[in-house]
């Protein structure tokens, strides 16, 4: 279905949750978004700031409102990756005959260790970093399963 990217197959795959599909096209539709928020994410780590603004820059600084239009808009694509990600997984699930809201858990935790990475240094010691690099390894132990469970997992036959 992936292989004609016509309008109607771009909505069965990014936009519904119902139908099934196989792990080959799994791949396929999960590859170009995470391409995209991939590179993104690499650029705000380039341009994200590393220390507090100095009050005596001046008021307006061009380039931080620069920073932080692209942080807007970089939170604007991951969100729509995540549910373009959950709709390709949900049909995934469904056809490997389990739940498709577990389509769910990986994007989840991933924003929920994110917020958890931002969290810490501005916790004054509230957040100990041992639970952070927890909360980050089920991030990745969510990521990891997910793509064993829906790459390379057998669907219905």
């Amino acid at each position: 279905m992936i292989d004609k990217p016509t309008r109607a197959c771009w909505r069965f795959l990014y936009r519904q949750s119902e139908g099934r599909i196989g792990p080959g096209e799994w791949v396929r539709a999960s590859l170009p978004p995470a391409a995209i928020v991939a590179a993104l994410t690499l650029i705000w780590l380039a341009i994200a700031p590393s220390e507090e603004r100095e009050p005596t820059n001046g008021l307006i600084d061009i380039s931080i409102m620069a920073t932080y239009a692209y942080l807007m808009i970089y939170a604007f694509v991951v969100l729509l990756w995540a549910v373009a990600q959950y709709f390709v997984s949900a049909k995934r699930f469904a056809d490997r005959g389990k739940a498709p809201a577990l389509a769910g858990v990986a994007p989840f935790a991933i924003f929920l260790a994110g917020a958890a990475q931002w969290y810490e240094p501005r916790s004054e010691g509230l957040a100990p970093h041992w639970l952070v690099l927890l909360i980050e390894a089920v991030a990745v132990a969510a990521f990891v399963w997910n793509i064993v469970e829906l790459g390379f997992g057998k669907g219905r036959a």
